[in-house]
C-alpha cells in the first residue's frame, strides 16, 4: 500500500509540474493576431493555471 501512495504522489507531482510548465509556455506564446483584450484574457487564464500547477508542485514536493 505504501508503494501505491508513493506512486500516486510521484504521478501527481509530475502532472502538476508538466501542467505548470506547459501553461507557462502557452501564456508566453499567445498569438498576436487576436485582439489585445482577448490576448489579455488568454494570458491571465494561462497565468492562473501556471500558478496553480507550480504551487501544487511545490506543495507535493514538500509533502512527498
Amino acid at each position: 500500500m505504501a508503494m501505491l501512495g508513493s506512486a500516486l504522489v510521484f504521478g501527481l507531482t509530475t502532472l502538476f509540474l508538466l501542467t505548470g510548465l506547459s501553461c507557462l509556455f502557452s501564456a508566453l506564446l499567445v498569438p498576436a493576431e487576436i485582439g489585445p483584450e482577448k490576448r489579455f484574457e488568454k494570458r491571465l487564464e494561462y497565468s492562473i493555471f501556471t500558478l496553480v500547477g507550480l504551487v501544487g508542485f511545490g506543495v507535493l514536493m514538500v509533502i512527498g
